[in-house]
């Protein structure tokens, strides 16, 4: 898994950003875990629905197309629920919930990704 920064119109959204390519590491996703730590988040890559089964904190995802633009807000997803991004979701970005809030993200702004090299 690689790791990096998520920025929302030059602002930095997320200092941390795990990126879930592979099917175990998607799988797998946040489960097991009892929170993220604040400007933390999991891209989950290629995804267009998520679940919250077995998770023990509730998340706010935002669903992005093919160009990182946000076409779903999803806040207050507790666990043992499910959440579809849309025809044209192709990425799942999480966050525990709370964290979105101050960055106010909409409906149609991009996100970049700068990811470490290891």
């Amino acid at each position: 898994m690689r790791t990096g920064a998520a920025y929302l119109d030059g602002r930095v959204l997320f200092s941390r950003v795990e990126e879930a390519v592979a099917l175990k590491d998607r799988l797998r996703g946040l489960l097991g875990r009892d929170g993220l730590t604040a400007g933390a988040g999991m891209l989950l890559s290629p995804c267009g629905s998520i679940h919250t089964f077995g998770m023990r904190f509730s998340l706010d995802v935002l669903f992005l197309d093919r160009h990182h633009r946000i076409v779903t807000i999803r806040r207050g997803l507790r666990p043992n629920r499910m959440a579809w991004g849309g025809f044209r979701a192709r990425h799942a970005l999480e966050a525990q919930t709370g964290w979105l809030d101050a960055a106010a993200p909409r409906r149609g702004s991009s996100l970049e990704f700068v990811w470490h090299s290891l």
